[in-house]
């Protein structure tokens, strides 16, 4: 009987091919706990405006009639260059991700996956309101519909260099009009709430990956592009 010895190259490669494959399943286990941790939670499907504003707030500003959804079609007719520069933002891929996993329809994921999802204005489905989809620059601050109407007034749309990046008034001879969100950045306490909502402990991993946290990531958002820095 003919013995046939096993190379040793690849009596190695066997257990460092098992580590790696290990390794490398780490990080979607943890992931794949904190879905199922997320789907299990009891709480009431999310509605981040309403958490960060608070119940009375919310009703009244909703109740209004003044504040509701236009999409970042409105916002990219001002701000091009925030829109330009944040294109490739995870942000704006959160729905993606949830096609990825089959968890586009799920009521408990769809509230920091879209942008107002569980108000009447926002999003509801993809074949009803497609333009909602992945967390838009008013899934951060709120309907944009006070702020819109506040610059159709003032200087109409399509007038280029119109941002909030100054806390200044003028930005050479353009008018920088500001206001209107109902958590803008005029009320960072209420911004970061929204933000806070969705990046909570279980969510907020990305965080840690900052020198100092929540507030380096806050603060790179100030900036059409990562890393610019704020003109004051």
């Amino acid at each position: 009987m003919k013995v046939q010895h096993n190379n040793p190259a690849s009596l190695l490669a066997a257990p460092l091919l098992c580590f790696f494959c290990l390794l490398m399943a780490q990080p979607l286990s943890g992931k794949e706990n904190r879905i199922q941790e997320e789907l299990r939670d009891p709480s009431p499907t999310l509605n981040p405006l309403r958490k960060a504003l608070g119940d009375r707030a919310y009703e009244r500003a909703m109740n209004s009639g003044d504040y509701y959804y236009v999409s970042n079609k409105k916002c990219r007719l001002c701000h091009r260059e925030f829109f330009v520069g944040r294109m490739k933002d995870p942000h704006v891929y959160t729905y993606e991700r949830l096609l990825a996993t089959g968890y586009e329809k799920n009521s408990r994921c769809l509230g920091c996956h879209t942008t107002g999802y569980n108000v009447e204005t926002g999003f509801t489905d993809f074949s009803t309101t497609p333009e909602l989809v992945g967390v838009q620059c008013e899934g951060c601050h709120g309907p944009g519909s006070v702020h819109v109407k506040r610059q159709a007034k003032e200087k109409g749309f399509g007038i280029p260099g119109i941002s909030m990046m100054k806390r200044s008034e003028k930005r050479g001879n353009k008018k920088e009009i500001k206001g209107g969100f109902l958590a803008g950045t005029d009320n960072p306490r209420i911004l970061k709430r929204m933000c806070l909502t969705c990046h909570t402990k279980r969510w907020g991993r990305s965080f840690a990956r900052t020198v100092h946290g929540f507030q380096a990531a806050y603060d790179s958002y100030k900036t059409p592009l990562p890393g610019d820095v704020i003109d004051e």
